[in-house]
């Protein structure tokens, strides 16, 4: 497990995985051949944090998944789960929203995560990665907006 903890903690790391604190522009100090694949859930998640602050979000979530996709390929790791978001489709036309309906993100959280998703798509086509983006809405954690720990058995 790879993660700068930037939102996470460490103590809920499960024991005995093995973890190293880094970037995800780190991943090719990680990755090697005895991967089977990667789980992609690196992200700057905010959506009001990505308006006052885009470039945090292009260099992190953009350039980051670039980087990761390059260690991939050198290491010969080609199966990819992506943590996307439904953001990419914006204000929905429908819903339930399909997912081959129209995308068009209305924050820079969304756009990056978009541009991810069409990365990916370019390097499955070129590459051969075996790739799926899971574009789904909220996650429910054991922490709060503010970082707080919960104790799941009492909510």
């Amino acid at each position: 497990m790879l993660d700068d903890l930037s939102t996470g903690h460490r103590k809920s790391v499960p024991a005995g995985t093995e973890f190293v604190q880094g970037r995800i522009q780190d991943a090719a100090d990680v990755l090697d051949g005895s991967f089977d694949g990667v789980l992609h859930f690196a992200a700057s998640s905010q959506v009001g944090e990505s308006v006052a602050d885009p470039e945090k979000y292009w260099r992190n979530n953009v350039a980051g998944s670039l980087e990761l996709l390059s260690a991939m390929r050198k290491a010969d790791v080609r199966r990819l789960v992506f943590s996307s978001t439904a953001a990419v489709y914006g204000e929905p036309e429908q819903v339930p929203i399909a997912e081959s309906a129209r995308t068009a993100p209305t924050n820079p959280y969304g756009a990056t995560k978009l541009a991810v998703d069409h990365m990916i798509t370019s390097e499955a086509h070129a590459h051969g990665l075996a790739a799926v983006s899971l574009r789904y809405f909220n996650v429910a954690g054991a922490y709060g907006t503010q970082g707080e720990r919960h104790d799941p058995s009492r909510t």
